[in-house]
């Protein structure tokens, strides 16, 4: 088992390697187009590092709706998944695919949603509109070694995925669905990033402490 420290919104994450699948949609009403903006190589232990990305993600409205986005898409918990190719990723043959149990620290979840109209927190968006936000991810990779360490990806080119928590608030996403539908179609359930390129050098210059 290896153990990871994630720290979004503060919410702390135990990480163990395992496969692990979630509902979604090929039709999702919104396409979600992530770009690394950042990547940082922390150290782990003697076998492995961690590769931190920092992304920014464009949310475009797919729909002829007008949407609901929350602006903390995918804070509350993410999931990742690794492939070798775009057709291993469309097969479902993933490299690396953690499960992440998320433990919430409720004094620093986002307020309770006003029943009537969304708030600041979410993106109301025409269609074809888009929004962007950032959001921090990373996957183990192993040094070069001839062995094979589990639940963790060797350098080379792979392709990345997301899934993301598109409701982050306390209460039940669909009884504001129905209390906001004048405003708009609130976007709930998982959405899935397009498929993103990754490129891991065979030497990296690793970072004993990440902050």
């Amino acid at each position: 088992m290896r153990v990871l420290a994630h720290s979004l919104l503060t919410v702390a994450a135990l990480l163990t390697i395992a496969t692990v699948n979630h509902p979604t949609k090929d039709n999702q009403p919104v396409k979600a187009i992530p770009e690394v903006i950042g990547t940082r190589y922390c150290y782990g232990d003697a076998e492995l590092f961690s590769v931190w990305l920092r992304l920014r993600v464009k949310y475009v409205n797919r729909t002829d709706k007008t949407l609901i986005l929350d602006k903390e898409i995918g804070k509350a918990w993410y999931g990742e998944k690794v492939a070798r190719n775009l057709g291993e990723l469309a097969a479902g043959k993933y490299e690396y695919n953690p499960i992440i149990d998320w433990f919430y620290d409720k004094d620093k979840l986002p307020e309770q949603q006003n029943a009537d109209s969304p708030g600041s927190d979410f993106a109301v968006l025409a269609p074809g509109q888009t929004f962007e936000s950032e959001i921090n991810a990373s996957v183990f990779v192993q040094y070069e070694n001839p062995k094979n360490f589990a639940g963790s990806i060797r350098s080379g080119p792979h392709v990345f995925q997301m899934e993301l928590s598109a409701w982050s608030h306390p209460g039940d996403a669909s009884a504001f669905a129905k209390s906001w539908r004048n405003f708009g179609e609130l976007v709930t359930g998982v959405i899935k990033t397009e498929p993103l390129e990754i490129r891991i050098p065979s030497d990296p210059k690793v970072e004993e402490q990440c902050q």
